[in-house]
């Protein structure tokens, strides 16, 4: 009997494990509240609805009038070299699984869009 639970006990370890990373994916940016941590947001890779990296949250902005809060993805490039930052509503990425999706997004189409600057030093913002 001792054996049989030694067993049971490694079995389960092993399915905790196993699951485990698609919970604290999603534990890792949500709060047990639903409230979306931005700061964990910041680096997570964007897929569109193929399972296709499009982009990388870049930043999380929070309009000081109010408004609806956006995030500026970082997309193309390789290595951070030929990378385009663009500025979409938040609203358009889905955070219902352990990996940001953007249904429909396509990686052209957001290479397209105009190119967002941040506006440090003078330069000019999206």
């Amino acid at each position: 009997m001792k054996g049989f639970r030694s067993i049971l006990v490694v079995s389960l370890l092993a399915i905790g494990t196993a699951m485990a990373p698609s919970a604290r994916a999603q534990m890792f940016y949500m709060t047990t509240s639903h409230d979306m941590r931005s700061s964990k947001l910041v680096g997570m890779a964007v897929y569109n609805d193929r399972n296709e990296k499009i982009g990388t949250i870049d930043e999380i902005l929070l309009p000081a009038t109010g408004g609806e809060v956006t995030a500026v993805l970082s997309v193309g490039g390789f290595l951070g070299i030929g990378e385009k930052l663009v500025k979409v509503p938040l609203s358009h990425v889905h955070f219902m699984s352990d990996k940001p999706t953007m249904p429909g997004g396509d990686k052209a189409a957001l290479m397209a869009m105009p190119k967002y600057a941040y506006g440090f030093g003078g330069g000019g913002g999206g």
